[in-house]
């Protein structure tokens, strides 16, 4: 027999073909998004062939079938491809080191795998046909008058092999299934695992067994136990409830002791005082903004308006400050960090901060850290 072409194959062996020429399009997708050097798992690839090939869901057996074929025939050890489990139901297809029907290093070559694919599975067609001992159907002859018909003739041309309903299904119930290895990394931690498994096992038995005996021992109390020894247990539970009551108590006492102990102690800054101490900390930067501002008038004396400076500050400083912190961080300074420096004038509805330069403090850190800061 020829190498095969669908023309020459039933239905069920192009549909085959049809089926492996799929499982290569999803490999090559494979390859191309990962690469050659990263394992496919047969979830992924059973998953993409079946949307190509959408014929029927492709399982985990009809992959081995198209490996397993591929591995029959004059041309089996070109095969590139073999099964490796990863466990825990994963099972993923790798590629023999220094195959020669890989081209590069992204994708395979598909017409050559397909071509190794036929060729194999025209072995397994001759070798099942030969096993089977399959019979050819004759020409038929016309009968000649009412006599009996002619005898076919055995060295005539033959008509294709005759198959029986069932001759397909039971040759495709018999191609073979290629083999799983098992993972190098799998076998190391193999031992591991096992010991992990029979810990696990042991801890579930004695559990069984502890309340399996509690269990005996509770009914065989029931049993043997008098009445006398019942009523014992009344005690037993009135002094529970005493402990637990006991207990109750001395919570509500450690409670109170720790409010007791919170007045005692410091009193917590009012919300007026966080204020004055946000102001604090952030007059080294206003006294910075204020002295530049400084630098752009001549003489000794410098004034502003108050909204004026406020929007030259907001937009001066690092960090987001309202306009009411502004104006306090302005007071703060001007009466404790450097009354004689800064002044704030209030005529009528009109407010100015006012620079004195000739008072100009030397040491801010050190007057900042006497206010607390």
């Amino acid at each position: 027999m020829s190498p095969l072409a669908p023309g020459q194959l039933p239905a069920e062996l192009v549909n085959l073909l049809a089926l492996h020429s799929s499982f290569l399009t999803a490999l090559s997708l494979h390859y191309a998004h990962n690469g050659t050097s990263t394992p496919a798992d047969l979830r992924d690839i059973t998953a993409s062939t079946t949307k190509v090939w959408r014929q029927r869901q492709v399982t985990y057996d009809d992959i081995r079938v198209l490996i397993g074929v591929l591995d029959q025939g004059p041309t089996g050890h070109l095969n590139p491809y073999f099964l490796s489990d990863y466990g825990r139901g994963k099972i993923c297809i790798e590629i023999k080191e220094n195959s020669p029907l890989m081209d590069g290093m992204t994708h395979l070559n598909e017409e050559g795998l397909q071509d190794l694919f036929k060729d194999g599975l025209d072995f397994l067609w001759s070798q099942w046909r030969i096993s089977q001992q399959l019979v050819t159907r004759p020409i038929a002859t016309p009968k000649r008058g009412r006599g009996r018909p002619k005898k076919a003739d055995v060295k005539q041309t033959r008509l294709e092999t005759f198959l029986d309903d069932n001759a397909m299904s039971k040759f495709l119930a018999e191609l073979p299934l290629a083999g799983v290895t098992t993972c190098t990394s799998l076998t190391a931690l193999a031992p591991l695992q096992e010991k992990g498994r029979k810990r696990l096992r042991e801890f579930k038995e004695s559990v069984q067994q502890g309340r399996a005996q509690k269990k005996t021992r509770q009914v065989a109390g029931k049993e043997n136990e008098p009445v006398a020894a019942q009523n014992a247990q009344q005690p037993t539970q009135t002094k529970i409830t005493e402990f637990a009551a006991v207990r109750k108590t001395n919570l509500l006492d450690r409670i109170l002791a720790k409010q007791e102990a919170a007045k005692c102690g410091p009193a917590a800054p009012t919300p007026a005082e966080l204020q004055r101490r946000a102001a604090l900390q952030r007059a080294p930067e206003v006294l910075s903004v204020l002295s530049l501002m400084c630098a752009s008038k001549p003489g000794m004396r410098a004034s502003f308006s108050t909204a004026a400076f406020i929007q030259s500050l907001r937009g001066s400083i690092r960090s987001p400050i309202s306009q009411e912190e502004a104006m306090q961080c302005i007071n703060v300074i001007a009466s404790d960090v450097a009354p004689g420096y800064v002044s704030v004038v209030n005529m009528g509805s009109m407010s100015s901060v006012v620079v004195n330069q000739a008072m100009r403090p030397t040491d801010i850190k050190r007057r900042l850290v006497a206010l607390g800061v």
